[in-house]
């Protein structure tokens, strides 16, 4: 198990694990706003908060395990994972609780954040688990640069629960593009955007009417989209970034002790081969 630091970049968010998205509320107001002139940095707010947090209990509460139990068998049936050559990188990866479930199907898996807390309790599970040889981590901040990761590049790229922390989630997805091998797969896990009630209002009215926030991500200055992903959206971003066979389903269901209740997606696009 090899986890290291490495230099900072614009990354905008950290942490795939569904426990530590919205746990713990903010007074901060968070949406794409400014603050005396200048935009709110979710960078720093993500790294503030996941590196105070404590993931311990929460990666082994029955719920979260269940749902990444759920993540980790619904992407081995999208993608054909072999462990004696898929390599992936997961990005935002957290504690790797969303990680672990599908590392042993796999050659490699490297684990990016910008939260080192995570990241150290990612190491400590992958040897519990007997994942050290398959699971590797660095705490940077991805550019898209070709000489970040020693410009390896990978066959499949995941996504879990961190989508609604990027300031830009369009700009993220075209960068994560950039580390996928041609023929590779991006894998996206996220809250679907609650489905407008009609039966009260007319379709025009409801298209005017700014979208519900989702329960459980109010008032927290390291979440940047509070109301979830449509499906337009996500193909907007995947296609905008040269994907190609787009493809979004609903998941999951994710009830918390009413904390949060959310609807969650698997969403997928292919980068195309060098022939295309």
């Amino acid at each position: 198990m090899i986890c290291l630091m490495v230099h900072k970049g614009v990354l905008d968010s950290t942490y795939s694990n569904a426990t530590q998205i919205i746990m713990t509320m903010s007074p901060s107001e968070h949406h794409h706003h400014a603050t005396q002139g200048q935009a709110h940095d979710y960078v720093q707010a993500n790294r503030n908060f996941f590196n105070t947090s404590d993931s311990a209990e929460l990666d082994e509460h029955p719920v979260f395990l269940e749902f990444a139990n759920t993540v980790g068998k619904s992407l081995r049936e999208v993608y054909p994972f072999y462990p004696s050559r898929t390599t992936a990188l997961d990005f935002a990866c957290g504690s790797g609780l969303n990680t672990r479930p599908y590392a042993p199907y796999v050659k490699s898996v490297l684990g990016v954040d910008i939260s080192q807390k995570m990241l150290d309790r990612y190491t400590k599970q992958a040897h519990d688990n007997g994942l050290a040889d398959k699971m590797s981590c660095v705490c940077t901040e991805l550019k898209g640069e070709a000489s970040e990761l020693d410009g390896v590049k990978f066959d499949v790229i995941t996504c879990v629960m961190a989508y609604h922390h990027f300031s830009s989630a369009k700009d993220i997805t075209s960068m994560l593009v950039r580390f996928l091998k041609p023929d590779g797969m991006l894998l996206v896990v996220d809250i679907e955007a609650p489905t407008p009630n009609l039966s009260s209002s007319s379709t025009s009215e409801s298209h005017a009417r700014p979208p519900a926030t989702i329960h459980g991500l109010e008032n927290l200055d390291y979440v940047a989209h509070q109301h979830g992903f449509k499906v337009e959206e996500m193909k907007e971003f995947f296609e905008g970034a040269g994907l190609v066979s787009f493809d979004m389903k609903h998941l999951t269901h994710v009830n918390f002790e009413g904390r949060f209740d959310v609807d969650v997606f698997l969403a997928k696009g292919v980068k195309p081969s060098k022939e295309s």
